[in-house]
């Protein structure tokens, strides 16, 4: 029997009262801490067996609206092993001198002065794991993807806090809607704000990458809205490479090779 009142319309029933699933609502990110390592580098020929960080900064940033800001900052310089002599072209390239390296820690050292810092913000704790809502920034997955590699080659364990990361070059192209992200400086002065300092010193393009998040996030908010950071974008398998790199498909295509051989015996 139908119920009065409501025509051709099917009445409700008690599942329409129910809770509905809904899509998971991500919480906004409070802090990104941005990254940009400089490393060694030749023009001419690649460095081997591998290149090595030479500079290790980081910018702190806190996200709150018309409060967010830059609020710590964190630099050092490392010394490299295995090319300990800088190449003239990494010296023209970055202004890292040789006098700057040679009485710097080393990355292992420095890595751990990093977390240090970042235990002294709150943002890890004990086992380098994250604490609160933030993520590693960096423009573009090179940086990352470069401290992997290294301290893989060197046997050292990554943190667990580089898990994942956020390549603000990617969410800058959705943001303001254009292909063309090449260039941090050309980024920065797009959006029409001066590119501070000299560029390919570390911790001069962390603080102009950290410009950009601000804009993002509320400096140009009355032009292209705000941008909610809420989640990473990039991440390291479980073997220590990037997700999607040549490293990671050759291992998942050779551990499928392996697994195949096993069954068939």
């Amino acid at each position: 029997m139908k119920r009065k009142g409501w025509g051709s319309l099917r009445p409700p029933t008690a599942a329409d009262f129910k809770n509905k699933k809904c899509k998971k609502v991500l919480p906004a990110l409070t802090h990104l801490v941005v990254l940009d390592f400089e490393w060694t580098a030749d023009k001419r020929k690649k460095m081997k067996p591998i290149s090595e960080i030479t500079q290790f900064p980081s910018v702190l940033v806190k996200l709150d609206g018309p409060n967010s800001r830059i609020i710590d900052e964190f630099n050092t310089y490392v010394r490299p092993v295995f090319n300990p002599t800088l190449t003239k072209f990494s010296i023209e390239l970055t202004d890292i001198t040789q006098e700057m390296v040679n009485g710097a820690p080393t990355l292992p050292e420095a890595l751990d002065k990093y977390l240090l810092w970042l235990k002294k913000h709150n943002l890890i704790n004990e086992n380098n794991e994250r604490v609160g809502k933030w993520y590693i920034t960096t423009w573009s997955d090179a940086d990352v993807s470069q401290l992997a590699k290294e301290l893989m080659y060197k046997k050292y364990k990554i943190p667990k806090l580089f898990d994942r990361w956020i390549d603000l070059k990617v969410l800058f192209r959705r943001h303001y809607k254009t292909k063309d992200a090449s260039g941090l400086q050309k980024c920065v002065e797009r959006l029409g704000m001066t590119f501070d300092g000299r560029a390919h010193d570390g911790l001069i393009d962390s603080r102009n990458t950290a410009k950009i998040v601000l804009h993002m996030h509320y400096l140009g908010a009355h032009t292209y809205g705000s941008f909610m950071f809420k989640t990473s974008t990039r991440g390291l398998d479980k073997n220590g490479f990037v997700y999607g790199s040549r490293e990671s498909k050759k291992e998942y295509m050779q551990k499928g090779k392996t697994l195949r051989k096993s069954k068939n015996k």
